[in-house]
């Protein structure tokens, strides 16, 4: 700061202090003209044990730390201890500003009184006279610096390991080679701000998996429910038992329903059902009744499918189609379920179809798409609530990477009522030809790190008309070879351990190891006792792994 004064300045400081028979006096007074003189008078008197100490220290440097130190004693073993610390980043941010302006005779007094202790006072007392200059700036940043690209010319080394290839032929080089890297002004990378502690810190992928798998406990509590409702418009019907199965082969899950009475029977008969096991639902198109009778008994009953049976025969006419435009997989899907209330998802890799290269005759939709899922080695994966169809891979983890991947769910000894296994014994493979018909491309596919001398039957779909579609198709056909290992497993339905769906990869604590398998189906069921009227729910999941070799 820079002072310019056209007349004699003077100001004292006046401290006074009294404690019992002690005082302190300290005067500052100075005066400055042009050349700027300043006189200092410090005198004071101060009882024993009266100290004070004043320490600022700091530092500037690429990390700014920054320390205030104020350390005083006063009579009656009192003591008082203040220390700020921060830590600044190089780059500064935020910026305070201040600014005044102040005529030439404004006076100011700030009094401070403290008592401490007996009658112990200090007064501080401040007056001056302003200069005749106006405006005085100061400028007080910190905080972290903003996010942004920092450019730079020096070379940035790749992470990893570095290949080299050179387009001509080594002919009488000089030895040894010299390589030299040229700076670049397009090395570029993005800083998202922060100091120390990261102000935008990156966040984790949501697509992150977290195994669900029952908690472990001495006993298990069950109260299990059935109900069941009429969807048109909530009507209640009971039930004596019902099953619920699916496979990955199947379009739709099919089921069985025993009613308690002839009215619940004909208020289920060809309509939509929701029925909810252990909190969890299911729907079911109630077809084919049925009545049984004996002697002093007579019982009723039905079959039914999954909601997609609303696009299936009856309910739909089997038509015949070509696609007449160039359209993307899905996109066919989606044409052929195109106002019907349903939509087509995709978990699978898209790609082209030219036009008038798929075709069908006398097929519904839901039969149409699952024909196309099936030429691509994929599944259809239903979710009957929000009338969602999820095209997902037959084998969404292939049985040789099991070992690396995060399961689904887990199970353990507390929750598995019965165990079996059995063989299951197939052509081993480890290539295969795909090719499409009259458009399409022809690929062979082998298993990464094999041979691929050992040839699975080949592979003529129309659909395959893209690399991808054929890679996708040879992968579940691989991955269908060979040997594998076929697990039963029943298990109950809980809140942590919710009904297993076809497609998913489940993993068994068998012992102190964890092997884990792909669901090829399930099957849930749930009765009610007549005589008791206790409620027993099950759910059955079958799983292929393959096999180790011994």
């Amino acid at each position: 700061m820079i002072f310019k004064t056209s007349e004699i300045i003077e100001q004292q400081l006046t401290l006074s202090q009294r404690s019992q028979s002690h005082a302190a006096y300290a005067v500052f007074a100075w005066d400055s003209f042009f050349s700027l003189k300043q006189q200092i008078v410090m005198v004071w008197n101060t009882p024993p044990l009266a100290g004070e100490i004043f320490a600022v220290n700091w530092q500037w440097n690429t990390l700014v730390p920054f320390q205030l130190n104020m350390n005083w004693l006063v009579p009656e073993a009192h003591c008082q201890q203040a220390i700020s610390k921060w830590i600044v980043p190089e780059p500064q941010q935020t910026m305070l500003e201040m600014q005044w302006s102040q005529a030439a005779a404004k006076n100011q007094q700030i009094t401070v009184k403290l008592h401490i202790g007996e009658q112990l006072a200090t007064e501080i007392a401040l007056s001056y006279t302003n200069i005749q200059s106006q405006g005085d700036n100061k400028t007080v940043a910190w905080a972290p610096h903003a996010a942004r690209w920092v450019c730079s010319s020096k070379y940035v080394p790749p992470v990893g390991k570095v290949t080299l290839r050179f387009s001509e032929p080594w002919i009488n080089s000089t030895s040894p080679t010299q390589l030299r890297f040229t700076a670049s002004p397009n090395v570029c990378y993005w800083d998202d701000g922060g100091g120390l502690i990261d102000a935008n810190p990156p966040l984790p992928t949501i697509d992150f998996k977290i195994p669900i798998e029952p908690q472990i406990r001495r006993s298990y509590l069950m109260q299990p429910q059935i109900s069941c409702v009429r969807v048109s418009d909530g009507v209640a019907v009971v039930l004596k038992s019902v099953s619920i199965s699916q496979s990955r082969s199947q379009w739709a899950s099919s089921g069985s329903l025993a009613f308690s009475s002839r009215i619940d029977a004909e208020r289920a008969a060809n309509e939509l059902l929701k029925i909810s096991i252990n909190g969890y639902d299911f729907y079911l198109l109630c077809e084919s009744p049925s009545e049984s009778k004996a002697f002093g008994k007579t019982s009723y009953s039905a079959t039914g499918r999954g909601r997609l049976a609303t696009l299936a025969s009856p309910n739909r006419k089997a038509i015949n189609y070509v696609n007449v435009v160039s359209r993307s997989f899905i996109g066919l899907m989606a044409d052929i379920v195109a106002n019907t209330g349903w939509t087509v998802a995709s978990q699978i890799t898209d790609y082209p179809v030219p036009a008038n290269a798929f075709s069908y005759a006398a097929k519904t939709p839901a039969e149409a798409i699952n024909m196309m899922a099936n030429s691509i080695g994929a599944m259809l994966d239903v979710n009957d609530e929000t009338q969602t169809i999820t095209v997902i891979p037959q084998w969404p983890v292939v049985p040789w990477n099991t070992a690396s991947a995060i399961p689904d769910v887990i199970l353990h000894d507390g929750v598995i009522l019965e165990f079996n296994e059995r063989i299951d014994i197939r052509p081993d493979a480890n290539a295969v030809f795909v090719r499409g018909e009259q458009q399409g491309v022809a690929a062979k596919v082998k298993r990464f790190g094999t041979a691929g001398d050992n040839f699975a039957a080949d592979i003529v779909d129309k659909l395959i008309t893209d690399n991808q579609a054929a890679r996708m198709r040879a992968t579940a056909e691989l991955a269908n070879a060979g040997n594998k290992v076929q697990n039963s497993i029943r298990a109950k339905v809980m809140a942590d351990l919710p009904p297993m769906r076809p497609g998913m990869l489940i993993g068994v604590r068998k012992g102190a190891e964890v092997f884990k398998s792909v669901c090829e189906s399930f099957s849930i069921s749930g009765s009610v006792n007549e005589s008791t009227g206790i409620v027993t729910v099950n759910q059955t999941v079958t799983l292929l792994r393959n096999e180790v070799a011994a």
